[in-house]
């Protein structure tokens, strides 16, 4: 078994943002009384997903799942009358629903690249959302130290803890579920009718830098702590996760969007043709070296 470096998968990634977005509930999520998950009560007739998770939320996203992914929402169907028969209650059924959608974001990685760029914004502006409300609720989850923790680990181990957060019927699973279904939504208009993005040029890197310029005037706390993080790339351990600790994470997902938002249509799709899959399977070196290189930062 590998002990070195941690695994970087599409799943790891995905669940990473949708804890830190999670615990933007924290008011909620921590002071709220914990209630029991009730077992489910056992059917004669064969059950679907459905019929044993009837929430709006989990219909959307697990028709989402069916239309952009039907063989894995075959094998899904499978494990929850499987799990079910085994006494599983509705808890571990919505952790089987979680670890299907987010297997999309490695899977489908390359379908991602003929999304629309109004689709693009709309996954970004999704995330943005969620870190506005971390960001409201002072959470702990928007230290940089705290996600930096999160990504030593192993993947082993990693997963089973960050799927735990999503609680069925709680906000921030409700919001795993919503998100999911924009991102499945895009794949399968990617699929149907995929956009042809060429790769980013000139005239792209000078929008972009243009853009990230006028918001770092605009919050220089947040350019000087983007500064950092660059300069700091490829040093050692110890010196990235000096600088990711005094970096505020929701400010600059909040940050992303915003640039993001100020782009042009084209622009906006081929920079995040480029960038999304890589994010997707977790290829964040090449996400750091491409975004530096955006950006006059170094």
């Amino acid at each position: 078994m590998e002990t070195g470096k941690p695994r970087q998968t599409g799943l790891r990634l995905g669940l990473i943002s949708l804890t830190v977005v999670s615990l933007g509930f924290l008011g909620m999520f921590l002071l709220a009384p914990a209630k029991p998950v009730a077992p489910i009560p056992p059917a004669a007739d064969p059950v679907t997903i459905l019929d044993l998770l009837p929430d709006a939320p989990t219909r959307r996203a697990v028709e989402a799942l069916q239309s952009a992914a039907p063989a894995t929402a075959a094998e899904l169907q499978a494990a929850v009358v499987f799990a079910h028969g085994d006494g599983a209650n509705a808890q571990d059924l919505s952790r089987l629903v979680l670890e299907a959608l987010f297997s999309q974001f490695q899977a489908q990685a390359l379908t991602m690249r003929g999304a629309s760029s109004g689709n693009y914004h709309a996954i970004i502006a999704g995330l943005a959302d969620g870190m506005a409300q971390l960001k409201a609720n002072q959470s702990p989850w928007c230290d940089g130290l705290t996600i930096a923790d999160y990504l030593t680990q192993n993947e082993d181990e990693l997963v089973p803890a960050l799927l735990s957060e999503f609680t069925y019927g709680s906000p921030q699973y409700v919001w795993a579920m919503d998100w999911m279904t924009t991102v499945l939504t895009t794949l399968k208009q990617a699929q149907d009718t995929p956009q042809r993005h060429a790769r980013p040029g000139f005239r792209d890197e000078a929008v972009l830098q243009q853009e990230g310029l006028a918001l770092g005037s605009e919050q220089w706390a947040l350019a000087l702590q983007i500064a950092a993080f660059a300069n700091a790339e490829g040093t050692s351990y110890g010196q990235m996760q000096e600088v990711i600790s005094g970096m505020d994470v929701c400010e600059l997902g909040i940050a992303v969007e915003t640039v993001s938002a100020r782009l042009p249509g084209d622009v906006r799709g081929r920079i995040w043709a480029d960038l999304m899959p890589e994010l997707m399977v977790g290829n964040t070196p090449y996400v750091i070296w491409r975004v530096t290189d955006y950006f006059f930062i170094g």
